[in-house]
């Protein structure tokens, strides 16, 4: 319960100089996200399809202050860069604030509050990143990142094998996971979400 109450304020926070917002859509959301989660897994491509579908009708803010919002945008990435992630999390969040609308702020912030450990916050944004761009690879993939964090290798499975099938460039994307296989900060369970997602999708690890 307090979880789909964090989200909700999440939202309505985003969103509120934006569209009115149904606290009941935005459950729907993160219900359709889990549902892709497992569907991806079972590879159940219609049923992954047609859940995209349904969350690509929800409706999204309007774009408001775009060129402010892509100034903060790249003072926070110089600050991911710095890996100085107190101050890129403050900068993407002020970014937000100004285009509420803009995906790749959105998911940077989730990324920045993944790095702080915020995993829960980093879930949330991530799901509304997803809202806005379900498409989005890198957006599924962080996600991956935050349930491997949170010793869920069921759902980081999930949402890693969302994001190789909706890559624009799967071999990249699977040679940057076996990349992330040798990487220190990869936990038990993310490394194990990352073998068993390439054995999913036909590829050696």
């Amino acid at each position: 319960m307090a979880t789909r109450k964090t989200w909700i304020m999440l939202i309505l926070a985003v969103l509120s100089l934006a569209t009115p917002v149904r606290a009941g859509q935005y459950d729907a959301v993160f219900g359709h996200v889990q549902r892709m989660l497992k569907q991806s897994i079972s590879n159940d491509e219609a049923g992954l399809n047609a859940t995209r579908q349904r969350l690509e009708s929800v409706s999204r803010p309007a774009r408001r202050n775009v060129k402010e919002a892509r100034a903060l945008n790249q003072q926070g990435l110089d600050a991911l860069k710095r890996n100085d992630y107190p101050v890129a999390a403050t900068v993407f969040q002020q970014a937000q604030q100004a285009d509420p609308a803009d995906v790749e702020v959105a998911g940077n912030l989730g990324y920045a509050n993944l790095k702080l450990g915020r995993l829960k916050r980093a879930e949330h944004q991530l799901v509304y990143a997803i809202s806005l761009s379900p498409g989005r690879s890198s957006s599924w993939y962080n996600l991956g990142q935050v349930y491997g964090a949170m010793d869920d290798a069921e759902r980081a499975t999930g949402a890693f094998t969302v994001a190789y099938r909706f890559s624009q460039n799967p071999p990249k994307t699977a040679d940057f996971m076996r990349q992330a296989l040798t990487t220190a900060e990869a936990s038990e369970a993310t490394r194990a979400a990352l073998k068993r997602t390439l054995q999913l999708v036909g590829l050696p690890p």
